[in-house]
């Protein structure tokens, strides 16, 4: 069922990102200048279209229904999959080839099927300090979800884990 949804381009468990978050995703694994960025499971009510296409790509290609089963062409993606379809949307990164940062929960970072996918590329993970607060469909921020959420680009230039205290001392 939950496969058909992702097909068909139905979203199940919508919740925005925090402008904040975005930006932090773009400051640690930034888009190269003139990348085409794409993304796939954002609207133009997501604060990751928001900035993108204002300040990075103007052409940027977000909206679509169709990730899963079609190829597009794009140089970097950006996005919060669902979370209940995140082995689907890793696995498909990986096969693009390109670096795809994705906001996904803590536990997926385990698992034997995720390890057999991340052993075909390099995985670079960001560890915020604190739990990002989403934002419902109706804009409320709603409290600290009970899992904590990282940071990843998968198809990264290394295998590394960057932890935001680190990032700090690195800027």
């Amino acid at each position: 069922m939950i496969k058909q949804a992702l097909i068909s381009g139905a979203k199940s468990d919508e919740w925005y990102t925090p402008v904040e978050v975005v930006r932090t995703m773009l400051d640690v694994y930034p888009p190269k200048n003139g990348d085409r960025v794409l993304m796939p499971f954002d609207t133009d009510k997501s604060n990751f279209v928001k900035v993108i296409t204002k300040e990075y790509d103007g052409n940027a290609v977000y909206g679509i229904t169709d990730f899963m089963t079609n190829i597009y062409d794009f140089d970097y993606l950006i996005t919060n999959p669902p979370y209940s379809n995140k082995d689907e949307v890793i696995a498909r990164c990986i096969e693009s080839g390109k670096p795809c940062v994705l906001v996904l929960p803590i536990d997926a970072l385990g698992g034997v099927q995720r390890h057999k996918l991340y052993s075909k590329t390099n995985i670079s993970v960001y560890v915020p300090t604190k739990r990002i607060k989403f934002i419902s469909e109706n804009g409320e921020h709603k409290k600290s979800p009970a899992n904590h959420s990282v940071i990843m680009m998968i198809n990264a230039p290394k295998t590394e884990i960057i932890f935001e205290y680190q990032k700090e001392k690195i800027t």
